[in-house]
C-alpha cells in the first residue's frame, strides 16, 4: 500500500496536471481544423488566413504543448514510485503515440499546411476559386488528420482506462 502513496504526492499531482492540460491545449484545437476546412468552399478567399491561423496554432500551442506533454508524462511515471512502470501497456502506448505525433506533425502536417497555403494564395491570385491541387492536398491532410484524431482518442482511452492492468 505504501507504493500507492506516491500517486497522492503533491509533485505527482502537479506533473499529472501539466500532463493533462498539455493534452487539452496541444491536441484539443486540432479537432477543430476539419470545421475550418469545411467552410472554405463557401469562403475560398479566407483560405490563406484560416490556414495561417492553423499553422500558428500548431507553432504556438501544438508543438510546445507536445513537448510539455512528453516531459510531464515522464515526470508522472518517474514520480509514481513503482506504481506506474515503463513496461505498462498504457505507458508504452503513450510513448509510441507521442513519437508518432511528433513525426506526423513535423514530417507531414507542417510541410503540407505550408504547401496548402502557397497553393491557396496561387489559386486566388488567378481567380476566386480554389483549384484541384488545393482540393487534393486538403483531402490528404483530412485523411491523415482523421487517423491522427483516432490515435489521440485511443491514447486518451488507454491512459484513463489502463487496460491489461
Amino acid at each position: 500500500m505504501l507504493e500507492l502513496g506516491a500517486i497522492y504526492d503533491g509533485g505527482y499531482k502537479v506533473a499529472l496536471f501539466f500532463h493533462i492540460i498539455a493534452v487539452v491545449v496541444a491536441l484539443g484545437p486540432t479537432f477543430g481544423y476539419g470545421i475550418f476546412f469545411s467552410v472554405l468552399p463557401k469562403y475560398p478567399r479566407a483560405a490563406p488566413a484560416l490556414i495561417e491561423g492553423m499553422r500558428r496554432i500548431d507553432r504556438y500551442l501544438v508543438n510546445p504543448g507536445m513537448v510539455i506533454l512528453l516531459i510531464a508524462g515522464i515526470v508522472v511515471m518517474a514520480d509514481s514510485g513503482s506504481v506506474w512502470e515503463g513496461s505498462n501497456f498504457f505507458i508504452v502506448w503513450g510513448f509510441i503515440a507521442i513519437i508518432a505525433l511528433f513525426g506526423v506533425q513535423h514530417g507531414f502536417f507542417g510541410p503540407q499546411m505550408a504547401r496548402l497555403q502557397e497553393i491557396a494564395e496561387k489559386d486566388l491570385a488567378a481567380g476566386d476559386a480554389l483549384g484541384a491541387e488545393f482540393e487534393a492536398t486538403s483531402r490528404k491532410i483530412a485523411q491523415i488528420g482523421a487517423a491522427t484524431g483516432i490515435l489521440i482518442v485511443l491514447t486518451v482511452f488507454f491512459m484513463v482506462y489502463k487496460p491489461f492492468m
